[in-house]
């Protein structure tokens, strides 16, 4: 978490570089592959933090196209806690959530909402759609 607060920018372009790199090892799969997080969330990295998005990352997210359904968990009071990965706010959770959802859709994708409910009941709702 050292690098995300001493420089945000070269967190990002991590990142970046890190979900390019998932994305190409995975490619051509004959099984559905799910990515915990994309380049568009780093997109909404940048946004909440108010840095410009380099040219690189935006290349990026409109040449490394992912297939659908894309699944967001949205922002969930009832089990945020903060921690040393989760170093958000409430407020600041919410904001995050908004960027990278307003981010996914930026670059053209179409969402769909996790619901509120077990792991169980989440791990049956993306089964019925894979």
């Amino acid at each position: 978490m050292a690098l995300r607060e001493d420089d945000p920018l070269g967190f990002a372009e991590a990142m970046a570089e890190a979900h390019s790199r998932e994305f190409k090892r995975f490619d051509g799969q004959n099984a559905p592959v799910l990515f915990d997080r994309g380049l568009p969330d780093v997109v909404g990295f940048l946004d909440v933090s108010r840095f410009a998005v380099p040219r690189a990352i935006d290349r990026a997210c409109q040449t490394i196209r992912y297939g659908g359904p894309i699944f967001r968990a949205p922002a969930w009071a009832e089990i945020y806690r903060q921690d040393s990965e989760r170093i958000q706010d409430w407020a600041g959770a919410v904001a995050s959530d908004q960027a990278v959802s307003a981010a996914w859709l930026r670059y053209g994708y179409d969402l769909v909402d996790l619901p509120l409910a077990s792991v169980g009941d989440r791990m049956a709702f993306v089964r019925a759609r894979l």
